[in-house]
């Protein structure tokens, strides 16, 4: 009995101890566990900043403070559009301090959290996330300047290419030597111009442009081109709408230019020749010359432009094209035969009058008389042939465009001999002292044309003709008389 109490209380002992044993081992493993849980707890990573450069538009650089024991971390990025997290990177490293997020849209935010995280035994542990979250919104693109052009006397519309996301748009003026000044505020993402009218005609002004967006009521603006882009506001280009040569003159007519104070009115005599200026209209509405300093048979070339006075000089719009107008020459012996008719001939001088242009008709009795600029043509219907006038006298003392026989103002004397003999004149001894001193006498004596020479080309002749009816009297006198009475008859009136 006592040897059975005493094995049962020698088992009961050992089993105790054992069970002691077991459980300060489990109380150590357990003790352990703690220490090593404890030394695996992550903090959650401080983000320090997320922003890019200035010229970045697409990307965002998170970056934040490493935490001891942590293996890498992870990122996650919420935007606009979506309220959950989501996971966009995993980067290795304790010591990883940065992440570039790129392919993202310009003008946009965007919002940024970092979990830590470490293996152990197999196990991976995690810090928090999302409890100290960081926003930023992506840089808007610099808006390309394209044109700045004049839209107007005092408007110039300045042109660049839309950003994208942009709510809008903030546009600069400068003059040289000046700084960049606000003078507009535009809204929407598409607009891609501005049109400036304060700008004064012909000055030179200075353009540039930034975009803005506004998140969370914070305004925020793209770059800018800092040397901008430059345009002026200039008159119009005017244009010649009508133009008519006829009567020995060129009527013009150009459209008014918007904000001019007149117009220049410049001829050449060639296409690509020198111009000379031959009018300055005065008034917005004067846009009409009439020039008749213009000879028949001479071709004429004409352009227009607007003018304007700011700050005491000058300030021009742009050439109109060229126009041209060409007055035909007229030969006298198309109106006026050689043997013409007295009952029909003022009607042909009314006529050759008409062609020419700007001529003055008067009549004195049964005499008629037509003048103007060089040209001066009588007719007296019953003129004594032996008398001091003939019945038809015409003379022309520089209209390069009216012809007689073929001979013109600048003609060479052997020019003038072989055309006139070939119409049956004879030339006649010349007279030094005379006004006309190279005359031609028609073979029947009818006719008699004197030329002024002078430097060896023709600056005037001298037309003077019988009734056919009653020239036959003049052939009857002498040669000497005749010859004579021609002197007379061809000086000047």
């Amino acid at each position: 009995m006592k040897e059975n109490t005493a094995r049962f209380w020698k088992m009961a002992r050992s089993i105790f101890y054992v069970c002691l044993l077991c459980m300060i081992c489990m109380a150590g493993i357990k003790v352990h566990a703690a220490e090593n849980k404890a030394d695996i707890t992550l903090q959650e990573p401080v983000i320090v900043s997320v922003d890019a450069p200035a010229d970045v538009t697409t990307a965002l650089r998170v970056t934040w403070r490493p935490v001891p024991n942590a293996d890498g971390y992870i990122i996650y990025r919420k935007d606009e559009a979506s309220s959950q997290w989501v996971r966009i990177k995993k980067v290795a490293g304790q010591s990883k301090s940065y992440y570039s997020n790129i392919q993202l849209q310009p003008g946009s935010k965007y919002t940024y959290t970092v979990q830590s995280f470490c293996k152990r035994d197999g196990k991976v542990y995690y810090s928090t996330k999302g409890t100290k979250p960081v926003s930023a919104v992506t840089h808007l693109k610099t808006p390309t300047l394209k044109s700045a052009a004049s839209a107007a006397y005092n408007q110039i519309k300045v042109v660049w290419t839309p950003v994208t996301n942009a709510q809008g748009y903030r546009i600069y003026r400068k003059e040289a030597g000046t700084g960049w000044k606000l003078i507009r505020r535009i809204a929407g993402e598409q607009k891609y111009f501005c049109i400036d009218s304060t700008a004064e005609t012909g000055k030179q002004y200075y353009y540039t442009v930034r975009a803005t967006c506004s998140r969370d009521g914070k305004l925020y603006l793209s770059g800018y081109n800092t040397k901008g882009i430059a345009g002026k506001a200039m008159l119009g280009t005017s244009a010649i709408t009508s133009i008519k040569a006829s009567g020995g003159q060129v009527d013009l007519i150009w459209k008014q230019i918007p904000g001019a104070q007149g117009y220049v009115v410049m001829r050449s005599t060639t296409p690509n020749g020198t111009y000379k200026k031959i009018r300055t209209a005065q008034g917005i509405s004067n846009t009409a010359y009439t020039d008749k300093q213009v000879t028949s048979g001479s071709t004429y070339y004409y352009k227009v432009r607007a003018f304007k006075q700011v700050d005491g000089k000058f300030v021009y719009g742009g050439f109109s094209s060229v126009k041209s107008a060409s007055l035909q020459s007229i030969e006298i012996m198309d109106y006026i035969p050689m043997r013409y008719d007295r009952y029909t001939l003022a009607n042909d001088l009314v006529r050759l009058a008409n062609a020419i242009g700007n001529m003055r008709i008067e009549q004195f009795g049964g005499m008629l008389q037509i003048a103007g600029g060089d040209i001066l043509m009588q007719y007296i219907p019953y003129a004594d042939p032996n008398g001091p006038d003939p019945n038809l006298t015409i003379q022309n003392l520089g209209d390069e465009g009216l012809t007689l026989h073929g001979i013109c103002i600048g003609d060479t004397l052997t020019s003038i001999r072989t055309k006139l003999e070939a119409k049956g004149f004879e030339a006649l001894p010349e007279e030094s002292g005379a006004y006309f001193n190279c005359g031609f006498l028609y073979r029947d004596g009818s006719i008699a044309i004197g030329t002024r020479i002078i430097g060896g080309r023709m600056q005037g002749y001298k037309l003077i003709q019988l009734d056919p009816e009653q020239y036959a009297s003049v052939l009857s006198s002498s040669t000497e008389s005749a010859m004579e009475s021609w002197r007379t008859m061809t000086q000047p009136k």
